[in-house]
């Protein structure tokens, strides 16, 4: 009896072990299933808060805040606190296999989160960091992405995710640098940060070389703009045709401490795949703030007033009319 319950016991302890086995090996695969093919569902949680799933989520869209963080100061040092260099909002229709980009200039005049007062867009995470307590760096993001939520009230910005430079440096080079072709001779501060025209590499010293860049001229954000999408949609382009995008889960993993998201590794990965696999140029579409500048009070400070009705068409066609009152 007591060699029998031996048994019984036994048994029973293999049968735990394998539905454990079972269990979390159905976990794994159905993470993998959702990854390759059904991305959206890693997203769907976000969309049921305010009724049913189905009614928020028919087109399985969801819309991130992409940011590019600098803090290099005026002398050419590294300073502490971030400034926004660049603000992108990427639009994701994983039903179309679409998306749009909505690019903010850096030096729009709007309100500042938490401030009272009217400033560039680039300096609202200034704000945060200086008002805050034990963490300013997570104040400072935080009101970034509170002033841009208010400043783009009509769209409904779902998730975020920041890179400071030198990440962004790291990523570029662990690929093997960009093949593109710049359009002009571009003379930065040293001869390491300045580009000669036409095709070549760009490591990724040249990479931020390009992305930063800006004439003299304090009012040159709209054309720096249109310089950064160009190279963006390049960069998408030769990934794909080289297959690069296969390292990028896994350089992100390596570099995650230059990185601020709320998305989870999952959903990274879900949206890596989703930019291989399934998205194509010609399936991109991109749109910029447009608006005039004035002058501020200190000298050599330009302030971009943005125009509001062209704010609005930009929004209705990004968000293709969903949800936005005209």
């Amino acid at each position: 009896m007591d060699k029998l319950s031996r048994k019984v016991r036994l048994y029973i302890s293999l049968g735990v072990i394998a539905a454990i086995i079972a269990l979390s090996l159905s976990v794994i695969f159905y993470g993998v299933y959702q990854v390759y093919y059904d991305p959206a569902s890693l997203f769907r949680h976000d969309f049921g808060v305010s009724g049913e799933v189905e009614e928020h989520f028919e087109d399985r869209v969801i819309n991130a805040v992409i940011l590019g963080l600098h803090n290099r100061r005026e002398d050419n040092t590294f300073g502490e606190i971030y400034y926004v260099d660049t603000i992108l909002v990427a639009s994701v229709n994983f039903d179309r296999d679409s998306l749009s980009l909505l690019a903010v200039p850096r030096d729009s005049y709007v309100e500042i989160a938490n401030s009272g007062e009217k400033d560039r867009l680039r300096q609202s995470y200034e704000y945060g960091y200086e008002q805050a307590g034990s963490d300013p760096h997570r104040a400072g993001m935080q009101n970034a992405l509170d002033t841009i939520d208010h400043f783009l009230e009509d769209i409904e910005l779902d998730y975020y995710i920041a890179m400071d430079i030198e990440g962004l440096k790291q990523l570029i080079d662990s690929m093997g640098g960009v093949y593109y072709t710049v359009e002009d001779d571009m003379v930065g501060f040293t001869p390491q940060e300045s580009l000669e025209a036409g095709p070549q590499m760009l490591d990724g010293r040249g990479y931020l070389t390009y992305l930063t860049y800006r004439e003299e001229d304090a009012r040159d954000d709209i054309n720096r703009i249109e310089r950064q999408k160009g190279l963006l949609l390049a960069t998408f382009e030769y990934f794909q045709e080289m297959g690069l995008f296969r390292y990028v889960v896994p350089a992100y993993n390596t570099y995650r401490e230059h990185v601020r998201t709320d998305l989870n590794f999952n959903q990274v990965a879900a949206l890596t795949l989703f930019a291989s696999e399934r998205l194509e140029a010609d399936a991109i579409e991109s749109y910029s703030l447009q608006g005039k500048y004035f002058p501020g009070k200190k000298e050599g400070i330009y302030y971009l007033e943005i125009d509001e009705a062209d704010k609005a068409e930009m929004i209705y066609r990004l968000t293709g009319g969903q949800g936005f009152e005209q």
